[in-house]
Order: structure tokens, then sequence, then C-alpha cells
């Protein structure tokens, strides 16, 4: 009696920690906002404070276009549990999921001009995940080389897991374009307090 009430506790346990781990729905409005930049001073403070924002969740500036109003980075790998001075993913699915696979973002910013002297600031953050194609282990021996070109891929092909690897699609990060641009928002606003005169 009392091992089934113990299975019924971590049943339970199991079930009230898993609740909060569902997927997100996947988001269809743009992560947007309208700024106000009137002048050349004010543009490309707004610049620089979205490449400070970047920065500051650990993302690599990769194309910086003022013309085009677009600022791209490199994919950066999510911070896992033991990096606690990373960003961490949220909700709890995102943050179980750069735990248990290797899991990328890559940030787009783009500033686009809406009205006179205002400009429509866009956050878009898009997720991958890594995959390896399966390998043929058919001894304990093959295990030591399953990460290796030595191994066979399910295909039967030698390649190196480099050569096999690829990036899969899990769309956007919505909560983390919301940080990003509430961060932008802050930093800029406090900027614009900073160099208004005195009244």
């Amino acid at each position: 009696m009392r091992v089934i009430v113990g299975i019924m506790g971590w049943v339970g346990t199991i079930l009230l920690a898993s609740a909060g781990c569902s997927a997100p729905a996947e988001p269809s409005e743009r992560t947007v906002a309208r700024v106000t930049a009137d002048s050349p001073e004010r543009f490309e403070r707004l610049w620089e404070t979205a490449g400070d924002a970047l920065r500051g969740y650990y993302f690599r500036l990769d194309r910086q276009d003022r013309l085009e109003g677009v600022i791209t980075t490199y994919p950066e790998t999510s911070a896992h549990f033991f990096e606690f001075w990373r960003p961490q993913p949220e909700p709890a699915y995102a943050w179980a999921e750069s735990n248990l696979h290797t899991i990328q973002r890559q940030a787009t910013i783009t500033l686009k001009p809406a009205a006179a002297g205002a400009y429509d600031l866009d956050v878009r953050v898009e997720r991958m995940r890594y995959n390896l194609e399966e390998r043929q282990i058919d001894n304990s021996a093959g295990a030591l080389r399953m990460f290796s070109a030595e191994a066979p891929t399910m295909s039967g092909r030698m390649d190196s897991p480099s050569a096999t690897g690829t990036w899969i699609p899990l769309g956007r990060d919505k909560l983390m374009e919301e940080r990003l641009l509430n961060l932008i928002l802050r930093r800029y606003d406090r900027a614009a307090a900073r160099t208004q005169p005195a009244s």
C-alpha cells in the first residue's frame, strides 16, 4: 500500500511540474512600437540603444545597415541552467528546451519611417534547434565512435557530424522580443531625458 501511495505522489509531482511546461502558441502579431526620433542625433541614439540592448542579451551584431534601418545578429546558443550570468530563456518550456537541446536564437531589429519624425521599431527573434542524423550503433565499441565519421549514419553516409548537422526552425520567441523591445524603449527614454535642457 505504501508503494502505491509513493508512486501516486511521484506521479502527482511530475504532473504539477509539467503543467507550466507546455509549448507557447506561435505568435501571430509583430512586436513593434512607434518611437519618436525627430533629428539625426535622436535617430543615432535610438540606433545605438538598440545595438546595446542586443549586446546586453549576449548577441553579436552582424549586419548594421542604417540606410535600410536593419540590425541583425549572429545566431547565439541559448543559456543553460549553469550560465547564471546570462539571461535565461522564458517561459519554463523554453528553459527546459534550451537545457535538453542545442537551441540558438537570432535577432533582427528594423527601424522603418512611420510618420514625420517617428519610426516603427520592430523586434523579431527566431529560434532554431540543432539536429544530427542518428548513427548506426551495433555494438558497445560502436558507441565510442557515435560522434565521429567512423560510425555510419542511418542513411549509410560516413560524414562527420558537422557535415550532417542541420538547424530546424522553431518559430519566434515572443517573450524575448518583448523583453528586448521594452529594454530598448526604457534605455532610449532615459537617454532622451538626460539630454533635455532643464526648464
